[in-house]
């Protein structure tokens, strides 16, 4: 055990080495998750200015005939914006070459010098500083070094230097060196360094490289590391490469001390302002392995599922570009993993879940499968708009991981893959004489390794005819469904669980299923009526445009809108649907007889501020600005359904419940700082709440925000629907900004069904001048996380 243990330390402390010490030797930059990629065209060069150098001092000594001029006092050279001064100069007019000497300060191409005395060479700009100082502004570098030498460009040198991003005398952290110097790529390289905190040196490293100018440079980035009950000790150690201006990836280096190495990779690419790609994929081979399910975490278990596998894996990516021509657009989505537990065991860190997610939401805009999913959807997808009409070509496979690893048998997989979906629009316009028609049309081949195959077409046409008054809009629709069916392989598999048909129907008897071709046909029919009335309020009088009244401003007018809304729909029951094939929802439908109503009420204010602008000369000019806020919207809606009231069966066991919940909506946005959405779902039958979705967020910039709210769903079972399970989530979350570099923050999530803590976290964010520290502290039901995330350059 002792051995054991002993190895286990070793281990660790060398991982901790590797991460403090490694990321040294190369220090990569990796631009902002969203700014990975943006093309931009190439901009035309523009030639430099070719004006000359201009001088000036309190007194000047010699003449157009020396070999030298000498200027005294406030000596002054410049060239656009590239400056040198000085106390003292020696200018050699045949070179070119001037010496300076005394309180020696330099501008040149942003970056800004100070010596003791220095040389330079006006026809190149190079030469060299004698106790100087070096300011870079881009990467907010500073060196302050016994010699720096400048070099042709913006490369430097330098000997005996200290290099920081920190302020001040005694910075927070900086590397002293031997020697380095600064290509032109901005790259700082650094021989025999000790990197010091507070001056004080913490370890020696040959070689080093700090990124410079640029977003993208090659090299470690910092690591991650955490300590977990799940994973133990873990560290993230990544390597960002610049392939090329359009593509980097980055390399992971993830060692867990419960868990083994598993190796990640990313890879992104952007070939032109419509392209762009992210590619992930993360290996290992697992320490831990659950053959029964009393191996498996204790949330994990009651699923009839084991993980018997070591080897794992995770491959997810997301693509938006065109398809021969940018009118033809793609769209990729990935995502294979390969076990149910995957997801759960690795959410966080870098190449973790939750990190991933919203990577892919912010970036793509487009979501993946949630953790606990057994299936995850991979979809290629292919579009291409005109005027009046659309066509889409869709691709999907749905990885079931019930059926994976021994669980079940692959050979029993009912999952329906799509191969491939074809679909064709005719957007909604004018057919002339009033009427609006629009047509969709799809076919799809449904494709199962156990269980049904075959073709299914759908064509369905919609037609309309508005008509408007002065207080009343009515629309009546007309549509129709004709729907074909063949099958290409007929397996009877018994009865097939499904959810969400459409109907009460939640197992299909596939014995009543017949082959050979068959259709379908609905009919749809019904309108939508709508009115809304207004009416202005005035609350107050304008302020006057005065200078001393800017910043005041008032509410100067308030509308009421109010929108009430009738809709009604009719479909008919098809007869002997359980004689049809089953792919989707789109195959059972009980039809519809069913009338919608609703009311919205919508108050917006109109708010009058006095601000000041710059007049045509030049003085501040006062004017009243006007902006506009729907603040308030209310609404309630019911439905009732005539056929639920005209309902015979199963009436021994249910009653006849036609009106559906009332749900009531309110958003309340008083303020630019304030937001308050409440839904609610009340019945009629059971005299209470059945359904809740509740939140209010409080912000301010510089301040910090609040937030708050409460999910709520109550088991049911009726004629018309059923829910199992009862839900009752509360959820907090705070963000506090106590200065412009530390923020404070937690979150809170309780499951008042189980009585468990969902999440507690409590994290610190320290952004100073110069690096930024980040700590967080989160304990999930069976798993404890500490982490700590930093970065020396913040630039």
């Amino acid at each position: 055990m002792k051995r054991k243990l002993s190895r286990i330390l070793l281990a660790a402390g060398v991982i901790l080495v590797l991460s403090l010490c490694l990321p040294w030797t190369l220090i990569g930059k990796m631009p902002d998750r969203n700014k990975v990629r943006k093309y931009v065209p190439d901009a035309p060069v523009q030639a430099p200015d070719q004006d000359e150098w201009t001088f000036s001092a309190d007194r000047v000594v010699g003449d157009h005939a020396s070999e030298y001029v000498e200027a005294f006092g406030n000596v002054s050279l410049s060239l656009g914006e590239d400056q040198l001064r000085a106390d003292f100069a020696r200018y050699y007019q045949a070179t070119g070459w001037v010496f300076l000497k005394g309180n020696v300060r330099a501008h040149w191409g942003g970056d800004f010098l100070q010596a003791d005395e220095g040389e330079f060479d006006l026809n190149n700009m190079t030469g060299w500083l004698k106790n100087g100082k070096l300011f870079m502004a881009k990467p907010h570098i500073y060196v302050e070094a016994e010699r720096v030498g400048k070099s042709v460009g913006d490369s430097y040198t330098f000997k005996n230097a200290k290099v920081t991003a920190c302020s001040g005398e005694k910075p927070a952290w900086s590397v002293s060196t031997a020697k380095g110097d600064i290509n032109l790529d901005g790259r700082i390289r650094l021989y025999h360094s000790a990197f010091r905190i507070k001056d004080v040196p913490v370890f020696y490293w040959p070689y080093m490289v700090l990124p410079g100018r640029g977003d993208r440079q090659s090299g470690f980035l910092m690591p991650y590391m955490s300590n977990s009950d799940k994973l133990g000790l873990q560290v993230n150690l990544p390597y960002y490469w610049v392939i090329n201006d359009e593509m980097d990836a980055t390399f992971y280096q993830n060692y867990m001390s419960k868990r083994g190495y598993m190796q990640g990779f990313e890879f992104r690419h952007t070939e032109d302002s419509s392209s762009r790609g992210m590619w992930q994929a993360d290996f290992l081979n697992d320490n831990i392995r659950a053959v029964n399910e009393s191996d498996e975490w204790s949330k994990y278990r009651d699923d009839g599922l084991t993980r018997k596998n070591r080897d794992r894996w995770w491959v997810r990516g997301k693509y938006d570009g065109w398809l021969g021509s940018p009118q033809w657009k793609l769209k990729v989505d990935l995502d294979l993993v390969s076990d149910q537990n995957y997801l759960r065991d690795f959410q966080d860190g870098p190449t973790g879940f939750e990190d991933t997610r919203d990577e892919f939401l912010d970036v793509f805009g487009r979501d993946i499968d949630n953790k606990d999913s057994l299936l995850r959807s991979n979809k290629f997808y292919v579009s291409r708009s005109w005027d009046r009409f659309g066509v889409v070509a869709l691709t999907q496979y749905e990885q079931n991981l019930a059926y994976r690893n021994g669980n079940n048998p692959s050979s029993e997989d009912p999952t329906v893959q799509i191969l491939p979906e074809l679909n064709a629009y005719a957007w909604q316009q004018s057919l002339g004489a009033g009427f609006e028609g629009a047509m969709d049309a799809k076919y799809d081949y449904f494709h199962r390794e156990y269980g049904d195959s075959g073709h299914r077409a759908i064509l369905s046409p919609e037609l309309k005819y508005p008509m408007k008054s002065r207080f009343l809009t009515v629309i009546p629709s007309v549509s129709m469904q004709e729907t074909a069916y063949s099958l290409t392989n007929r397996e009877d598999v018994g009865d097939l669980e499904v959810s969400d048909t459409g109907s009460r129907e939640d197992v299909i008897d596939t014995t009543k299923i017949k082959d050979g071709f068959q259709t379908r046909t609905l009919w749809t029919g019904g309108f939508t009526a709508f009115s809304e009335m207004t009416r202005t309020f005035s609350l107050d009088e304008a302020p006057k445009a005065d200078p001393g009244l800017a910043g005041t401003s008032r509410w100067t007018r308030l509308k009421n809108a109010i929108i009430p809304r009738v809709e009604y729909t009719y479909t008919n029951t098809p007869s002997d649907q359980e004689e049809l094939p089953y792919f989707d929802t789109d195959d059972r439908e009980d039809g519809r007889n069913e009338v919608t109503y609703s009311l919205t009420s919508v108050l917006d204010r109109r708010r009058d501020s006095v601000v000041l602008s710059p007049g045509s000369n030049g003085e501040p000019v006062a004017k009243v600005a006007r902006d506009y806020l729907d603040f308030l919207r209310f609404r309630v809606q019911q439905s009732y359904d005539i056929r639920e009231a005209r309902r015979n069966d199963e009436r021994d066991r249910y009653e006849r419940r036609p009106f559906s919940d009332v749900m009531a909506e309110l958003r309340v946005k008083p303020a630019r700082f304030v937001d308050i959405l409440t839904r609610n779902w009340f019945s009629p039958y059971l005299s209470g709440m059945t359904q809740s979705e509740n939140s209010i967020r409080l912000y301010k910039d510089g301040l910090g925000e609040i937030s708050m709210g409460y999910d709520f769903l109550q088991s049911l079972d009726e004629y018309q629907r059923t829910r199992d399970d009862d839900l009752s989530v509360i959820k907090f979350g705070a963000k506090w900004e106590i200065d412009e570099a530390v923020t404070l923050g937690a979150k809170y999530r309780h499951d008042f069904m189980s009585g468990d803590d969902l999440e507690r976290t409590l994290y610190l964010d320290w952004a100073a001048e110069c690096y930024t520290l980040h700590f967080s502290y989160t304990q999930k039901p069976g798993d404890n996380r500490f982490a700590v995330g930093f970065d020396l350059l913040t630039f």
